[in-house]
C-alpha cells in the first residue's frame, strides 16, 4: 500500500503583499519602486514550508516609482524592456530550513530573458485564520542582486563624481499567502 504526502496549495494574496526594490541614485540616496501586479503559488507539505515548490510572476508594466518619466525609462530597453520581456519570473529549485522560522530559498530568477541562480532567506512570520475563515501565512524577505547579471547595464557618468546608478539593487517582499487546498 503506497502512502502519499499531503500537500497544501497557497496563492500569493496581492492585496496584502508588496514587492519593492531600491537602488542608489547618485550613489548616495535610494530610489524605491514597487511592482503592483504579480501572482504566485506555493505548494507545501501540510506541516510546513520546507521542500515547497514556489512560482512567482511579476508583471514589469506594473512598475511604479511615483515618477512617470522615471517609470517609463525603467520600462524601456535601457532597463527592463517591458515590451519584449513583460514578466519577471522566479521558480524555486530547493527550499530548506535555515533556522527556526527561516527558510533558505534557492531557485532561478529570470529577468529580461536572462536566467540566473538566486538564493534568499524567507522569514516565516506566522499562520492564522482571517475574518472570512481563510487560512493565511506570511513571510518577508530581503535580498540583494546585481542588475548587470540580468543585462540591465544602462548608466551615466556625471560630473567628476562617478556613476548615476548603483549596480546593486535591494529587493524587499512582504508576502501573505492564501491557502487554497
Amino acid at each position: 500500500m503506497s502512502t502519499s504526502v499531503k500537500q497544501a496549495t497557497w496563492a500569493i494574496d496581492p492585496i496584502h503583499s508588496t514587492i519593492r526594490f531600491d537602488a542608489k541614485y547618485l550613489l548616495i540616496t535610494s530610489v524605491s519602486g514597487w511592482f503592483r501586479e504579480f501572482e504566485g503559488t506555493v505548494v507545501s507539505g501540510q506541516d510546513g514550508f520546507c521542500n515547497s515548490e514556489i512560482n512567482l510572476t511579476i508583471y514589469v508594466n506594473s512598475l511604479t516609482t511615483g515618477n512617470d518619466e522615471r517609470d517609463n525609462h525603467l520600462r524601456s530597453p535601457d532597463f527592463f524592456d517591458a515590451r519584449q520581456f513583460p514578466m519577471i519570473q522566479f521558480r524555486s529549485t530547493a527550499v530548506n530550513t535555515k533556522q527556526e522560522k527561516q527558510l533558505e530559498v534557492t531557485g532561478i530568477l529570470t529577468v529580461k530573458g536572462v536566467e540566473h541562480p538566486f538564493t534568499f532567506t524567507a522569514n516565516f512570520l506566522g499562520k492564522c485564520g482571517d475574518p472570512l475563515g481563510n487560512t493565511k501565512a506570511a513571510f518577508d524577505m530581503d535580498a540583494v542582486l546585481n542588475r548587470k547579471d540580468f543585462n540591465i547595464t544602462w548608466n551615466q557618468l556625471f560630473d567628476k563624481n562617478g556613476l548615476l546608478l548603483s549596480d546593486e539593487v535591494r529587493v524587499h517582499c512582504d508576502l501573505q499567502l492564501l491557502k487554497l487546498s
